[in-house]
């Protein structure tokens, strides 16, 4: 019987930044309307319809001395100790994210050299054929970044590649805005390899979509919801 090329995932890795933000810690935020105008109820009960809404009471954020490529880094370590792959033999290297490196402290978004590339310089990969690049494509971008994977290998052009998504949205949010409350951060990062099956296993379908009539400026890089921040931009 036949065997077919299939994308199985041989390992995987995550990594969980240790500073908790409980609902509480928003207390002391002052939220605001999109129309610049303070919110005109207590933080505790915009905190309370927030947490009966998403079941959130608690988020992650990353570590002072930490920026988005080292979280990836963490997670792709993991990952590849727990494939049992050699690093020198992956294929491609995958991050899906949004807004690069931002340094605590600083809203500037860093994205050259591409945070794939940053990663593979942490890894410590010699390999010049390691190919190395991003994937921004928002929330789904992870998903995106293994849908390209899985092409990859059962057409025969790769056998293992590694997909990270990771984020630092606690840099780039804005404290005024309620919304933000949703935002947090972290990595996770699979190795995709490749298996040979006359059964199918693995990636078996998938499907992506775009709506972008009504809904593609949803979320945007904009102005804080407090007009008084917005002076020096």
């Amino acid at each position: 019987m036949h065997k077919n090329i299939y994308s199985i995932i041989s390992g995987s890795g995550s990594y969980l930044p240790s500073r908790q933000i409980k609902n509480v810690d928003f207390l002391k935020n002052t939220f605001f309307e999109s129309t610049g105008e303070v919110i005109n109820r207590p933080n505790e009960e915009i905190i309370s319809k927030f947490q009966q809404i998403t079941g959130i009471d608690e988020r992650r954020y990353v570590e002072d001395q930490h920026v988005n490529s080292d979280i990836a880094f963490f997670a792709a370590e993991k990952a590849l100790a727990d494939s049992g792959i050699n690093k020198e033999e992956l294929d491609y290297i995958i991050v899906a994210h949004n807004f690069g490196d931002v340094k605590a402290g600083s809203t500037r978004v860093d994205i050259v050299p591409a945070l794939a590339s940053r990663v593979k310089f942490k890894l410590g990969i010699a390999n010049p054929f390691t190919v190395a690049y991003d994937l921004p494509f928002g929330c789904p971008g992870w998903l995106q970044a293994m849908i390209q994977a899985n092409y990859y290998i059962t057409s025969g052009d790769a056998k293992h590649i590694l997909v990270i998504g990771s984020e630092t949205l606690s840099r780039v949010s804005d404290p005024h805005d309620r919304d933000s409350m949703i935002y947090s951060d972290g990595a996770g990062a699979v190795v995709l390899s490749a298996f040979e099956s006359e059964t199918p296993v693995g990636i078996l379908t998938h499907a992506t979509r775009t709506d972008t009539l009504e809904q593609a400026f949803l979320l945007r890089m904009d102005k804080s919801y407090n007009p008084a921040e917005n002076d020096n931009l």
